[in-house]
């Protein structure tokens, strides 16, 4: 059952969707974390930011789906639309990875206090930039039951975003003329790298990028708390049970990132981790026709079956305990 919910947070009224299975008793529950740039609550970005991505992409669905998955098996869900995006309020062109962590706090406490969940079993799902968002919460809180990690970075975001800048301009020539066309946005970040890094680290507030074709002048403190607070800076505090799913295609982030966050619990003394990296899949999920085909594309495509059986059998965990 979908059920239409707000919190607060910051003066704002964030909007999402909780899905409750069909259980007399409370629920154990995950909240879903989104990615990067301006996201509504399923998992897409939001077409609706017509600056940010002014021809419309793909729905991919990602939250949506796994919510049903989850569903399926006993556990609730709470999805949200980022601050600024979809239903919620605020403005994303201003908002700052703290700014995010805060609304992801915000959530999960609101979340603890239905009277439908079990407050003692819940835990955390972040697919991209949400991974980091949803790692900060379990390094904070250890009364988060679990977090499962989705195409996430063990390393600095700076040396992730100039690790894509290379692949990108290592590309065909119509590859980069399709996406300065469709996604202008990634095209001219991959343009400007330099710039953007340097501005960021200044602690400048906003650069400008683009040309007359298309422009935007891209807030820039959520870069510069990204660098100054890299992932690989919370992982020891983390002692919950983790999952990690990466993609072995993945283009926005290196699958051994992931490899370097399990070995990096591990060493922590976390025991309870398992990493999952399939071979095929990309950033999504999705199976890529070819290793080099964009990820435009590819988010046309359904989920693919194998991560949802690995996210299954590794969930079962929580339905049995």
């Amino acid at each position: 059952m979908d059920r239409i919910e707000f919190f607060e947070s910051n003066g704002a009224r964030i909007y999402g969707t909780l899905t409750l299975p069909n259980r007399s008793e409370k629920s154990p529950a995950c909240l879903f974390i989104g990615g990067s740039f301006p996201q509504t609550r399923d998992g897409n970005l939001d077409n609706l930011q017509t600056d940010w991505f002014p021809t419309p992409l793909p729905e991919r669905n990602l939250f949506r789906d796994e919510a049903k998955i989850l569903e399926r098996l006993g556990i609730a869900t709470f999805r949200y639309d980022k601050r600024g995006c979809g239903q919620s309020e605020g403005d994303f062109n201003t908002t700052s990875l703290f700014d995010l962590v805060s609304d992801a706090r915000m959530a999960w406490q609101w979340l603890r206090g239905l009277p439908e969940i079990d407050a003692e079993r819940i835990g955390v799902l972040g697919q991209s930039e949400g991974a980091v968002i949803a790692l900060m919460l379990a390094a904070q809180d250890p009364d988060i039951c679990f977090y499962i990690w989705q195409g996430g970075i063990y390393n600095n975001l700076e040396q992730i975003v100039k690790w894509q800048a290379e692949a990108f301009w290592k590309g065909d020539r119509a590859k980069s003329d399709n996406f300065k066309q469709n996604v202008p946005l990634m095209y001219w970040i991959y343009k400007q790298i330099d710039d953007l890094i340097a501005s960021a680290k200044r602690g400048e507030n906003f650069l400008r990028l683009g040309d007359e074709d298309w422009s935007k002048n891209l807030y820039l403190q959520d870069l510069k708390e990204h660098f100054d607070n890299p992932p690989s800076a919370f992982v020891d505090k983390v002692k919950c049970p983790v999952l990690i799913l990466h993609g072995e295609m993945d283009h926005n982030t290196p699958p051994k990132e992931a490899l370097l966050m399990q070995e990096a619990l591990l060493k922590a003394g976390n025991k309870n981790v398992t990493a999952h990296i399939f071979p095929g899949l990309d950033h999504s999920f999705r199976r890529l026709g070819e290793s080099n085909e964009d990820f435009v594309t590819a988010m046309k495509r359904p989920l693919d079956p194998v991560m949802p059986e690995a996210l299954t059998n590794w969930l079962s965990f929580l339905v049995n305990s």
